[in-house]
């Protein structure tokens, strides 16, 4: 009898999260399973995003949409869907549920519990920061309920390892990838933008959360205008509640086009002249690889997670310094476009290393395996 295995993405709403899930769903469709039984179990983001591509969903056991919003998931009865698998394959975690009922992987993207200490908490006051704090170390306790993880660098495994709940725990290293749309042109949607004006276009895919450290953005703008004589639009794809909550100085300096799909990014990132990432803390961002991929300039944080992936293939600035963000963008558009050029080659040759989506999925398919025969 074929081992069932389950494919939960349907905790999956928005975010790279998403992204990932797709496309490990899609490169599954085409994909040999080795003789397991795949079913897959998607939120609507990720169905929506499928349907678009044109994945063939025959090839799978079972197709299902749900959608399960944290940790309501356990009186929603999400295990009910878990019942008759042999290993459930949550792509982002946690899977939320009361009773388990079979062997769970989930993958791990969560920074605030690798690093709780960390500038973007440190900005919060005190009550709202222990808050989070709790908050953290409870999803800690259901990520510690898996029987193994997985994560997307080195520095997340050995983060992770460290911390007690963790430290007999199996976790694994996958690499992320590209998504395939972004090496195939004809599937790239059409984004809304406005008549190009003439200025440079930076902008970022990316949601508002606090860690991303956007709002710094309006302020890079005016520090290019008024300082360095530089005028640019910016561009951010915040979903509408993102967008009006920000404060007015900030609508009146950004331009946002809204949330997008997977196909619309790569269309997103050949509009821009360059993407500006601050973010203050990540376990992985494919936003690095994406951009190096569609041969745009990045301008990222001076950080670990972005040095890992990067290497010198980035222009570094300090994220808390709206100063220095504006005279790296600046210092950049100072150099002769050949010589421009000649780094963004250098990026996307430097970006080919990490392996593509099917290998990914392939990989994941591999530690199903083990995890299965560790069983036996």
């Amino acid at each position: 009898m074929k081992p069932r295995i389950l494919i939960n993405c349907s905790n999956l709403h928005n975010g790279g999260g998403v992204a990932v899930a797709t496309s490990v769903v899609d490169c599954l469709s085409r994909m040999d399973h080795r003789g397991f039984s795949i079913s897959v179990l998607l939120s609507t983001p990720v169905s929506s995003n499928l349907h678009e591509l044109g994945t063939n969903f025959s090839v799978f056991a079972s197709c299902q949409t749900r959608d399960f919003y944290g940790i309501s998931a356990l009186w929603k009865k999400l295990d009910s869907h878990f019942k008759g698998f042999d290993l459930v394959f949550t792509v982002f975690g946690p899977a939320y549920y009361a009773h388990k009922n079979t062997r769970h992987l989930f993958g791990f993207a969560q920074p605030n519990i690798v690093y709780p200490e960390n500038a973007s908490a440190s900005r919060l006051p005190t009550i709202a920061r222990w808050r989070s704090r709790l908050k953290f170390e409870l999803q800690a306790c259901f990520f510690a309920r898996a029987d193994e993880l997985v994560v997307e660098l080195e520095h997340v495994r050995k983060g992770l390892s460290q911390r007690r709940l963790f430290k007999n725990k199996p976790i694994h290293v996958v690499y992320s990838s590209v998504h395939t749309v972004f090496n195939e042109p004809s599937l790239w949607a059409p984004v809304r933008l406005p008549e190009k004006s003439g200025r440079l276009r930076l902008g970022i895919i990316s949601r508002n959360y606090p860690h991303k450290n956007l709002a710094v953005l309006a302020e890079v703008k005016d520090i290019l205008l008024h300082k360095h004589g530089l005028d640019v639009d910016m561009f951010v794809t915040f979903l509408p509640d993102e967008w009006n909550s920000c404060d007015q100085y900030f609508r009146d300096r950004i331009i946002n086009v809204g949330g997008l799909s997977l196909s619309q990014c790569p269309t997103f990132y050949a509009a821009m002249d360059g993407v500006v990432f601050p973010s203050l803390l990540e376990c992985f961002s494919a936003v690095p690889i994406e951009t190096m991929r569609v041969g745009r300039p990045l301008f990222a944080s001076n950080l670990s997670f972005i040095r890992d992936v990067c290497e010198e293939h980035c222009q570094y600035f300090n994220p808390l310094d709206p100063n220095d963000i504006a005279q790296v963008i600046f210092k950049y558009y100072s150099k002769p476009a050949a010589e421009r050029q000649h780094l963004c080659d250098k990026a996307r040759i430097h970006v080919q290393r990490y392996p593509g989506p099917e290998q990914r999925a392939s990989n994941y398919l591999d530690v199903i395996q083990k995890a299965l025969t560790d069983t036996l």
